[in-house]
């Protein structure tokens, strides 16, 4: 079996392309930007256990009536005996706002004027009955706007500082046209990746962040298992040309990517099956994640060692 992917190299590099546009168009003009957690938006987690009276859906019901813009997911789905409440930035300045406007009524109850305990007087002075226990929160946080900006500048040095060294390395070990492959398929594979986040309106996260950061790990390990192979073949036949040998280097680990690929989507797809709520969009942006950098490796990376190599040879023959 020959495999012939360099013949349809510029054709999966304008694939990517358009497959990029196509999921930045649906997600500003579908959805109008991205999603943003609690960790970069700022706003409210609060964690509460489950009772009868109080639920994941008597909780969101609640939360619709009053006009309250809260996401309600349940924390531990083998026990299913804690939930956790989100509420973004713009809806704490809300509820800021109407503590204040009921201020005296809070002072008369024992509450705080906060969004927090604004909250809990809520719960439990409109959604639960009169003899019902006092609502205790188990866990409670505010993140103002200014941690939230400090934490999506992190997590962009922390993106810019993994290509950096990927490509400084890859550079070292091979090539610069290898270096350039790499970089281009690492930044495919975020790009598209974020892409898809967006479409999907997956909040982004801290433990988002880090679900990239790892797929920027396995797919330049992808990567250099595919440049290892080049490296070894082009001795001997560079008469041949680089284009045969990127394909039979391909061919040759096409069985181990396959393998690779597939158990380690066995290990993440029963977390995204079986896992909490909060897990299944770590997981998600993970099987996202590895398929296209099981992608690139062979249908960006290669082509973009095979265009660099060809332009200098014309280059250096010009």
């Amino acid at each position: 079996m020959n495999l012939h992917v360099m013949r349809l190299k510029w054709f999966s590099l304008l694939g990517s392309l358009l497959l990029l546009v196509g999921l930045l168009v649906v997600t500003f003009q579908k959805h109008h930007g991205f999603a943003l957690s609690i960790d970069f938006a700022g706003g409210i987690k609060i964690e509460l256990p489950k009772t009868d009276k109080l639920n994941v859906d008597t909780l969101r019901t609640f939360f619709e009536a009053e006009k309250i813009a809260a996401t309600v997911q349940v924390v531990d789905k083998a026990s299913g005996n804690r939930m956790k409440i989100e509420i973004g930035g713009r809806t704490q300045q809300d509820l800021t706002a109407r503590a204040d406007a009921e201020k005296a009524i809070l002072e008369k109850k024992g509450y705080p004027i906060n969004a927090i305990d604004y909250l809990k007087y809520l719960i439990q002075h409109k959604l639960l009955p009169a003899n019902a226990p006092t609502v205790e929160f188990s866990a409670a946080e505010q993140v103002g706007p200014t941690i939230g900006q400090y934490l999506q500048n992190n997590a962009l040095y922390l993106v810019g500082i993994a290509l950096l060294l990927i490509t400084i390395y890859v550079a070292f070990r091979f090539r610069f046209n290898f270096a350039l492959g790499a970089l281009i398929a690492s930044v495919h594979d975020l790009i598209i990746t974020v892409g898809v986040i967006g479409v999907l309106q997956i909040p982004l996260s801290v433990p988002v962040v880090a679900a990239l950061l790892t797929i920027l790990g396995y797919s330049i390990n992808d990567t250099i298992v595919i440049f290892d192979r080049i490296r070894e073949n082009v001795h001997g036949q560079e008469e041949l040309g680089i284009e045969p040998v990127v394909d039979k280097s391909i061919m040759q680990s096409l069985t181990r990517t396959i393998n690779t690929t597939g158990t380690t989507l066995i290990a993440v797809i029963p977390i995204y099956l079986f896992g909490d709520e909060g897990l299944k969009d770590l997981a998600q942006v993970l099987i996202f994640g590895i398929l296209i950098g099981t992608y690139s490796s062979n249908f960006v990376a290669a082509p973009i060692v095979v265009i660099w190599d060809n332009f200098m040879k014309r280059r250096a023959r010009a």
